[in-house]
């Protein structure tokens, strides 16, 4: 045996000898690791269902586009469930799930998870009515008649 493995041995010796066995043993952590988070994916659509006591919200694709040249386009639906942390927003204000209809416009962003997809946030389109535009300004006619050097 080398002497330069002998205070090596000796080290763990010692630590193995003045350490009780129940200290030895890891203890677990008190705060659980968080899941680890899937692919986030975000659609934009119309809601075509809302259920507020399960917290559910269906979007349907209103925008897509096809994966192959000459095909259809593929408009998917996407059922999310709706979590405490979801942040949902009306054009700048936050609003409750319960203000969530059927036919709101909205942008969702979403966690795919082993139990199905988790809204992280969804903004709502603030529809605003509009005014009928105003007729385009037309240019002064000037109405005065002219003399044309004729003679009566």
């Amino acid at each position: 045996m080398s002497l330069r493995f002998v205070p090596a041995l000796i080290a763990a010796i010692a630590l193995a000898a003045g350490v009780p066995k129940s200290e030895q043993v890891a203890q677990p952590a008190a705060v659980a690791a968080p899941a680890p988070a899937g692919p986030t994916h975000s659609i934009a659509g119309e809601v075509t269902y809302v259920d507020t006591a399960l917290r559910i919200v269906a979007v349907r694709e209103t925008v897509s586009s096809a994966s192959q040249k000459g095909q259809k386009p593929v408009r998917r639906t996407v059922t999310m469930v709706l979590t405490p942390g979801t942040k949902l927003v009306r054009g700048k204000t936050p609003v409750d799930p319960a203000e969530l209809r059927v036919h709101d416009y909205v942008v969702a962003r979403f966690t795919e998870t082993p139990l199905g997809p988790v809204a992280t946030s969804l903004r709502v389109a603030d529809v605003v009515a509009r005014s009928a535009p105003s007729p385009p300004a037309t240019p002064a006619v000037d109405t005065t008649v002219e003399e044309s050097g004729q003679r009566e």
